[in-house]
């Protein structure tokens, strides 16, 4: 595997990988689609928001050069190999040792595309020898869509039209398109799919008199064969000397069928359609951008934020991510969560997301458990509190820190006083949030793993509990933003209190940590669990006992190389892989929480070393079980390989928050009303930089110098904890810096007076000779590993010209406090 970072633009990072070094390809998708490819490049799952429905079969290319001794290629029988961008799949691979293939898979983005439901694969076929040849190319794929579970579609009928072939469902009239750029020869239906392989195998779709080939397909001849049609093209192209020849293939589908072909038709012919998509994930990548002297942290930032992009769905009942794509069900605690990563990246998501969960809020002030982004339907388990209803409180909080948006939060505190009173009326005799659940598993865990089978954790839950503390805080500072002095001094007291019940009843001092709950009998489970994060991450415990905590934490039980178990591996309740690995697995959320709770209390070394674990997991394909460049879901506490989605859609976001609040310095939880940095020293690093940060209602730029304790930024504004000085800067003018090679970062400033500082980041992996143009001058600088130097140029144009001259590179200067 080779994987390329793009420091100034994160736009062109990119794995280079063989066939046999991932586990499968990537999962892409637009506002209202997603479609997945497989470990040969087929594509498989097509999928759309608005009916939460997979729409079409899996999609499959076989090749055949028709010459004297060719035979028919299909995926089985080629080796490619793969580069996966942020916004496409790239699959390449040679036929006969002849023809050059290359295969780009993606969901068409940008303005003309970003809501249809459809994929696109642009073949090229390049003939490097010294004779043309022709070559047929056989698309194929099932028309019917179908989940692993459920039924099929029951009323299907399928026909060819021209050069396109359509299938629609009888019952609710939405159609799908498929076709392509180039006339074909053929367009074929068959209700077997092994007699379309087999003309394919034999040479050519052409041969006439098959039964059941060729015709115009029924749902009732359809329902013979449990409900499957299948359709295939055959293109015949030739391919001069030296030449290279395309072939567009897409598919599209709409709901109510009438804008299929159109749409299909007019993606075909544009030949911007890649360019658009490639340019909206590079618009978007810009921001957000945190450098750091680690490569792999570094690079988890990029593709945190690629994942993020493609998860965005836009449903019938609003903006969301679902928690297991593709799906429409959209879940409170994931959504809580997301909203920490998306502040800083792309805040009018998170504030859209929250939205839907503010309209589905019960009655009773309970924050429900999930909605349905189709039809609406809404559940809480059964259950009277979990940790739904005080993470959407934070989450709040974090988003009006992030944005400043006061009228939002006016307009929202009713609502917040709402789960706030709701949250203090489930307290018990000892005032502890309390839940009182009727069942297990789902129906009986207020727990974040509450997927648990045959599982209960209810009662007095610390996790919970510790949540609720915050949450209280949060409230606080919600309502005094909007000057309801009453309520934020109630629910600061509050607060206090519950914090006091929780160090009282579910605090050992025997043990200096926290136990599990005490459950509806009054019986206490005092395991030592991963769950120990939440007091340490809210600030219940004192810092003496976060800090025995942390310490134990990071003990030869809990930690492996891919992450932080949820249990002890000498826990009773041990089982590497059962549970989804929620008694024993490894879950890159729940390290992720240990990160921050880590470099928040001290233990700064250790948090970039579970930075570095959980991204370099990710990277490790095929032996991981981990596609490269995308979020895991969560991994055997035995062998450590992932068992869950290939995209954990709350795992980028959360890796996003991690970093910002880390290495970044920020505090998504400070209510201050000006940007504030608390930054952290990691061994042996000299600098760490950030772009185009969403904080304080603007994006924010700032280099941190930790050499010399300077600050430097484009935040008037801007403080920082001791010893730290912040210089302001001037504006941002990074975006008009190119440097090479990309994988080094640049950090630029222009004052008023046109003067601009360029902060030239590299990394620690490699000592590098940069060059640095601005506005048409360049200078070159030899840096070693993990350096970062200042490069001094002059912006106007007047003094352009008085100092042409070389420039030097000169040392960041000396502060003097």
């Amino acid at each position: 595997m080779r994987a390329s970072y793009d420091a100034q633009r994160n736009e062109f990072c990119a794995y280079v990988v063989g066939e046999s070094e991932t586990p499968y390809g990537l999962l892409l998708g637009n506002y209202k689609s997603y479609a997945q490819s497989t470990a040969k490049g087929g594509i498989r799952g097509l999928w759309d928001a608005d009916t939460d429905q997979i729409i079409f079969g899996t999609h499959q290319v076989a090749y055949r050069i028709r010459s004297e001794g060719c035979g028919t290629l299909f995926p089985h029988q080629t080796k490619r190999e793969f580069t996966f961008l942020p916004y496409a799949q790239i699959s390449e691979f040679t036929l006969e040792n002849r023809i050059h293939v290359t295969e780009a898979f993606y969901v068409p983005f940008g303005s003309k595309f970003e809501r249809s439901v459809s994929f696109v694969i642009d073949l090229t076929l390049y003939n490097p020898g010294a004779q043309a040849l022709e070559v047929a190319v056989f698309p194929w794929a099932m028309l019917v869509g179908q989940r692993f579970y459920g039924e099929a579609e029951p009323a299907v009928e399928a026909w060819c039209d021209g050069s396109f072939i359509c299938s629609k469902n009888a019952e609710t009239g939405a159609e799908r398109w498929w076709g392509g750029s180039r006339e074909p020869i053929a367009s074929e239906l068959s209700l077997r799919e092994q007699v379309l392989l087999e003309n394919m195998r034999t040479s050519t779709l052409l041969p006439e008199g098959i039964p059941g080939f060729g015709q115009h397909l029924t749902p009732e001849v359809a329902k013979l064969v449990s409900r499957r049609i299948f359709g295939a093209f055959e293109y015949r192209i030739t391919v001069a000397p030296g030449s290279r020849e395309s072939l567009r293939l897409a598919v599209v589908y709409h709901k109510d069928g009438k804008q299929s072909r159109d749409t299909l038709e007019q993606l075909l012919a544009d030949k911007r359609s890649l360019h658009d998509t490639q340019r909206y994930f590079a618009n978007r990548l810009a921001d957000a951008r945190f450098l750091t002297p680690s490569p792999t942290i570094s690079r988890g930032v990029a593709w945190a934020k690629a994942n993020m992009i493609r998860i965005v769905k836009d449903y019938p009942h609003g903006w969301g991510s679902t928690n297991s794509p593709p799906s429409d069900i959209l879940v409170s605690r994931d959504t809580s969560w997301f909203v920490h990563g998306f502040d800083y990246f792309w805040p009018e998501f998170s504030r859209d997301a929250l939205e839907v969960f503010n309209k589905y809020i019960d009655e009773s002030g309970l924050m429900i458990e999930y909605v349905r982004g189709v039809s609406g339907f809404k559940t809480a388990y059964d259950l009277n509190i979990n940790d739904d209803t005080p993470l959407h409180l934070v989450a709040m909080l974090h988003y009006y820190n992030a944005t400043l948006d006061e009228a939002w939060v006016r307009e929202r505190i009713a609502l917040v006083v709402k789960l706030a009173d709701y949250m203090l009326s489930q307290r018990d005799h000892q005032g502890l949030l309390f839940c009182t659940a009727k069942g297990v598993d789902m129906y009986g865990i207020s727990s974040w793993r509450n997927i648990i089978p045959f599982y209960t954790l209810d009662g007095a839950v610390t996790e919970i509990n510790a949540e609720g503390v915050f949450a209280l805080e949060a409230a606080a500072m919600l309502c005094a933003v909007v000057g309801d002095f009453a309520h934020w001094e109630t629910y600061a007291n509050e607060s206090q209190t519950l914090r006091e019940s929780m160090m009282d009843h579910l605090f050992n001092d025997d043990t200096g940590a926290f136990v599990l709950n005490y459950d509806q009998e009054g019986n206490y489970q005092d395991n030592f669990t991963a769950d120990e994060v939440f007091p340490v991450l809210f600030n219940v415990a004192n810092a003496e006992q976060r800090s025995a905590i942390l310490s134990r934490l990071l003990e030869a039980d809990f930690v492996t190389p891919v992450g932080l178990r949820t249990i002890s591996t000498a826990d009773a309740w041990y089982f590497p892989s059962y549970g989804f690995g929620l008694l024993g697995g490894v879950w890159p959320d729940l390290t992720l929480w240990f990160v921050h709770a880590l470099a928040r209390n001290g233990f700064v070394d250790e948090s970039v070393r579970f930075l570095n674990a959980v991204y370099e997991t990710m990277e490790g394909g095929s032996p991981r079980n981990t596609v490269p460049g995308e979020f895991g879901e969560w991994f055997d506490g035995g062998s450590l390989s992932n068992r869950g989605m290939y995209l954990s859609p709350w795992t980028g976001a959360k890796y996003l928050w991690a970093v910002a609040e880390t290495l970044g310095g920020l505090d998504g939880y400070r209510t201050s009303g000006r940007p504030h940095l608390a930054p952290i020293r990691p061994k042996g690093w000299q600098w760490i930089a950030a772009a185009r940060v969403h904080w304080g209602g603007r994006r924010c730029s700032y280099v941190i110098d930790l050499v010399r304790d300077v600050i430097y930024g484009d935040m008037a504004e801007l403080s920082a904890e001791d010893p730290f000085v912040c210089i302001y800067a001037g504006r941002d003018v990074s975006d008009e810096v190119m440097i090479s090679p990309v994988e080094v970062g640049a950090i630029a400033f222009e004052d008023d007076k046109g003067a601009v500082r360029i902060f030239v980041c590299n990394m620690l992996d490699a000592a590098r000779d940069v060059q640095v143009e601005f506005r048409g001058r360049s200078v070159r600088v030899s840096m070693e590993p993990g350096e970062m130097r200042e490069v001094e140029m002059f912006g106007k144009a007047a003094d352009r010209k008085a100092r042409a001259a070389p420039l030097d590179v000169v040392p960041a200067p000396a502060i003097r406090r």
